[in-house]
């Protein structure tokens, strides 16, 4: 049975950048935005694979790709937290989107922490 951190990965590996291409529609003047979104997402899509095909080294990758993930989500939602009473580019009211990236932001950490878990119990086992 895959582990939860490898199914988000996978799901989050696909949906962020596929979010952030709908959320922007056709603004995409400023990389340093929405960048981490398509590098983060191409990380976890190779990190997930990685981890299902039963290696140590598959899930330290993952493991990096959370910790890659996390810490664009920790600029993405604290960015968007100072922005919040502006209008988003989405057109969707910020509450709503700090909301969203807070989740990510929330899904990503404990991930990130099963991943390092995952990569510890498997050092350690007999």
């Amino acid at each position: 049975m895959k582990r939860f951190e490898v199914h988000a990965g996978w799901f989050l590996g696909i949906a962020a950048p596929l979010a952030e291409t709908l959320r922007r529609r056709t603004d995409f003047s400023e990389p340093a935005n929405y960048i981490d979104d398509y590098l983060g997402g191409a990380l976890l899509i190779c990190g997930a694979w990685a981890a299902s095909r039963k290696g140590v080294r598959g899930r330290a990758l993952l493991a990096g790709a959370w910790g890659v993930a996390t810490g664009g989500m920790y600029y993405s939602f604290f960015g968007q937290l100072r922005t919040v009473g502006e209008p988003d580019i989405s057109g969707l009211p910020g509450w709503a989107v700090v909301a969203g990236k807070g989740a990510i932001f929330v899904l990503s950490i404990v991930c990130l922490a099963l991943s390092v878990r995952s990569c510890r119990d498997v050092r350690t086992a007999p």
